[in-house]
């Protein structure tokens, strides 16, 4: 990080130029301030991993907490879009505010739970379209099953036989497989947070 900003400050003096030392100041201030946030806040982005979000169960408590806090302060910020913490971050150094002060001042839950919270919904809502295809997937490997099952019974030669009994078994692996994966832990969490996010959303008419 400290290497980045010194590049950056370099930077910035041969774009402004000599003649500019003043423009110089204020643009290297500026990136210097953003640099801090940025090394202010940076753990708390990378506190979790994606083998930990999966194995997150949210609460009620908690996401209809988290959606209460953005809805409260929405119309105070209007161009930063608190629902995504890392674009909030982004957002809210364009406006020449801090992320982190805003929550703490703004919100009744800590920086780190905002951004947790905010990790965590954000990865239900993205995979939750996901888990609707994985679904469909599953249906159609069924339906391709038993077609092949049925096929079997036709009057085929050796060869047919032979080529359609290993798309078979490969079709059996392939839903062992994935019943495998919608029967794990991670995939019964997401699943519930994906559900859990959509009817607090609906209760508070988000």
């Amino acid at each position: 990080m400290k290497n980045i900003i010194i590049l950056i400050l370099l930077a910035t003096l041969i774009l402004v130029g000599c003649g500019k030392i003043d423009d110089a100041k204020k643009a290297m201030n500026a990136v210097k301030q953003i640099a801090e946030i940025a090394e202010d806040t940076a753990d708390s982005f990378m506190d979790l991993d994606e083998d930990e979000i999966k194995k997150i169960k949210l609460s009620k408590k908690e996401v209809k907490s988290f959606f209460k806090n953005i809805e409260n302060i929405k119309e105070k910020y209007p161009d930063i879009h608190f629902q995504v913490a890392q674009v909030a971050f982004v957002e809210a150094i364009s406006e020449g505010k801090n992320l982190k002060d805003i929550v703490n001042k703004e919100m009744n839950i800590s920086f780190k739970e905002y951004t947790r919270l905010s990790t965590v919904i954000t990865f239900a809502e993205a995979t939750g379209a996901g888990l609707q295809l994985s679904k469909s997937m599953y249906e159609q490997m069924i339906n391709g099953k038993e077609t092949l099952e049925s096929q079997l019974n036709a009057v085929l030669s050796a060869e047919e036989k032979q080529e359609l009994e290993t798309a078979l078994d490969e079709m059996k692996k392939e839903i062992k497989e994935f019943e495998k994966e919608m029967n794990s832990d991670d995939f019964a969490n997401i699943k519930y947070n994906f559900d859990l996010v959509r009817k607090i959303k609906e209760e508070l008419d988000i």
